[in-house]
């Protein structure tokens, strides 16, 4: 499965009663000023994986994976049910993609070179003891090479053990 990113500044956060459990407010809906979209609202359901658990609040930088497969509605701003998150500051960037054996993206332009610092994590939170080769990954970086493909050092990555988050 492939997941398309959208990164921007959170502008306003509003609790979204999903009719479940009786109408609980268990969905945020959050209103992102997008870097490469615009305006957009971000879905940000419970079961979403935020990495580190960050609670997210009005300016904060981030990004959010959701996928081009899921129904979505036509309307004005844009509405993304994300399946995952990421507390991005200024200078960092996360990729959530299947990389294969070398830790190469599945779009062949990004190469992950972890050093022994390295934090590689399960969702929940668990030391990831296996090759994170042939998997899903959620990766934070802040620089990359200029070659083709790109490589960088991650600063931290969580392996999905299942093709989906």
């Amino acid at each position: 499965m492939s997941y398309t990113p959208t990164a921007g500044i959170i502008t306003a956060i509003e609790y979204q009663g999903d009719g479940a459990f009786g109408g609980s407010d268990c969905t945020l809906l959050l209103t992102v000023q997008s870097e490469d979209q615009g305006l957009v609202h971000i879905l940000l359901p419970p079961g979403a994986y935020v990495l580190n658990l960050h609670p997210f609040q009005v300016g904060d930088r981030a990004t959010f994976f959701y996928s081009l497969g899921a129904p979505m509605p036509l309307v004005f701003p844009p509405r993304y049910r994300a399946v995952a998150a990421a507390y991005t500051p200024q200078g960092v960037t996360a990729v959530l993609d299947v990389f294969d054996g070398r830790l190469l993206n599945s779009e062949g332009t990004l190469l992950l070179k972890p050093s022994w610092a390295t934090p590689v994590t399960l969702p929940n939170g668990q030391i990831f003891m296996g090759n994170p080769g042939n998997r899903l990954i959620l990766a934070t970086y802040s620089a990359t090479t200029r070659s083709f493909p790109a490589q960088t050092v991650p600063e931290q990555m969580v392996i999905f053990c299942s093709s989906s988050v």
